[in-house]
């Protein structure tokens, strides 16, 4: 028997009987129904079991039988049915309170029915509602084999799996990511709590039911977890298998999906042909022919391009690397556009189409940076190699590919020389840098002393608040707004400081040529201040 109180007390004869104590207990698991004949029940009582009782055995001492309903909890008894008329009249107010305090459904059974009754009519409808689980698993499983055998492509598989079972469902990747999941079971923090997890199948109560953890495996490989919420604190030993597989179901998917998108031959052909291409050994026209031979679309608009490095080698989590690229591929909640990732030396090419016509590199860098959060802060936090990403400018013309790419790699290597801690980069936001790199060093510094001269500190001077207000001034693109919420002031502190800064350094900030100056100082400034601590470890 596997019903709760509440569900027995649905069933008739039993639902006759009156609630008298323990509302709070109902969701007891309710295993099998005895009848409590002798005094020493609670030394033979087995977890789950509801008792019935005349109250013969306990009519005689109230101390006593506080005792036995302690014990009886303990024991994790279902509940206590009494049946009123023979030795009580009704049930004394301090058994009342103490099957409250412990939580112990009291039941007043009906005295017209007797104890064998109430247990057939509870047996019977036991039987009939396993039988009919049983029938909704069998075409569950027919379901599930059709769907399996549909060659199709499924463009929303998870939802599909969720309707089948008529459950509500999560899927977790590989490395504790939501994949997939309903609404209610969206809304719940407490999907992945507990990752990692052991590669088992594992139910843990959710809510009034149970929440079935399943591995999805392809062969040695971990994918992830399917969760499947259903209503009761139990299931039959069919269901649980029909939730495997489904798991196996979904292994297949997600692995086919991955190779259509990653033919391991397919990625290494792409590699060697991106790699000649890089390095001027193939023209575009004869990358493009050789691509579409193979079944991949480079371009089918204007695009940008990103490269996904782990810092600060490329290489040290190959893993996770293969992780972040599979993600890329197949996640649906990984589709900002239509795109291609490629597995190169530096890390993962993506070519990203922009069918607007407009640069997405903002949007495209606060994207990659919510979906992959969770990975940021969990190798942030274990002092491991992280991702980060390189975005370049928008590119109309497939001839393109190859600038696209180098200003990736310039944008990473620019980051690194100027000691700059973003996750995501645009090469737009240090195109300036990348133009005056190559100025020799002391004309930099002798630039920057004499336009800054008013405001470089000397004996004791406050004027450092000056030259960090103009310094963010000038990071936010001139937006006061900004500049404050930087620095944690008002506006209008700002707008007072910037004032006195202008008639210091005899600049109106509303002239282009004033702020293109401040703009090249602080270029300037940043690689100075990256070449100090070399020269000093000289």
């Amino acid at each position: 028997m596997q019903l709760t109180v509440k569900e027995a007390l649905q069933v008739y004869p039993l639902s006759e009987a009156k609630l008298i104590a323990g509302r709070e207990g109902t969701s007891r698991m309710m295993k099998s129904v005895n009848v409590m004949d002798a005094p020493d029940i609670a030394d033979w009582i087995k977890s789950g079991e509801m008792l019935f009782t005349t109250a013969f055995m306990i009519k005689d001492s109230e101390t006593d039988t506080l005792r036995l309903m302690q014990r009886l909890n303990e024991r994790g008894c279902a509940g206590i049915g009494i049946k009123l008329g023979r030795f009580w009249d009704s049930i004394p107010q301090g058994i009342v309170e103490e099957a409250n305090r412990l939580r112990l459904p009291l039941l007043e059974l009906p005295f017209q029915f007797t104890f064998s009754d109430q247990m057939n009519a509870l047996f019977k409808a036991e039987h009939e509602r396993s039988h009919r689980l049983l029938h909704e698993v069998v075409q569950k499983q027919k379901k599930l084999m059709q769907f399996a055998l549909q060659q199709q492509h499924h463009r929303n598989v998870f939802a599909e799996m969720s309707t089948i079972l008529n459950y509500s469902i999560a899927v977790i990747g590989s490395r504790g990511h939501v994949l997939y999941a309903n609404d209610d079971v969206m809304s719940d923090n407490a999907v992945t709590q507990g990752w990692p997890w052991k590669s088992v199948m594992h139910r843990v109560k959710w809510n009034q039911g149970s929440c079935h953890r399943v591995p999805i495996q392809q062969k040695d490989e971990e994918l992830g977890f399917l969760l499947v919420y259903t209503d009761s604190a139990l299931s039959l030993r069919a269901e649980e298998e029909l939730f495997q597989q489904a798991a196996d179901v979904l292994a297949f998917y997600m692995d086919m999906t991955y190779r259509e998108h990653i033919n391991p031959t397919v990625q290494d052909e792409m590699r060697t042909l991106l790699t000649q291409y890089m390095d001027q050994k193939l023209t575009m026209q004869e990358l493009m022919t050789l691509s579409e031979n193979k079944g991949v679309h480079l371009f089918q608009e204007t695009y940008q391009c990103v490269l996904t490095t782990l810092e600060p080698n490329a290489f040290a989590e190959g893993k996770l690397l293969k992780q972040i690229h599979r993600e890329l591929q197949y996640n649906p909640l990984m589709q900002f556009t239509a795109s291609q990732h490629f597995q190169m030396n530096e890390g993962i090419l993506s070519i990203y189409s922009c069918p607007t016509g407009r640069d997405y590199g903002e949007e495209l860098s606060a994207f990659l940076l919510n979906r992959f959060g969770d990975v940021l802060m969990a190798q942030e936090a274990k002092g491991a190699p992280g991702p980060r990403f390189w975005i370049s400018k928008m590119k109309h013309e497939p001839t393109s590919l190859r600038e696209a790419y180098q200003e990736c790699l310039d944008t990473r290597q620019l980051a690194q020389r100027l000691g700059m801690k973003d996750r995501a980069l645009q090469f737009e936001m240090l195109e300036f840098a990348y133009v005056f790199q190559h100025v020799p060093e002391q004309m930099m510094e002798n630039y920057c002393n004499k336009v800054l001269e008013p405001l470089l500190a000397r004996d004791g001077d406050p004027n450092q608040v000056l030259m960090s207000t103009l310094e963010s001034f000038i990071e936010n693109d001139g937006l006061i707004n900004e500049a404050a919420k930087q620095l944690y002031v008002h506006r209008n502190t700002v707008t007072y400081r910037m004032e006195k800064i202008g008639s210091l350094l005899q600049m109106d900030f509303k002239k282009t040529n004033d702020l293109l100056k401040l703009k090249l100082v602080f270029t300037f400034r940043k690689f100075v201040r990256d070449k100090a601590p070399a020269r000093l470890r000289t």
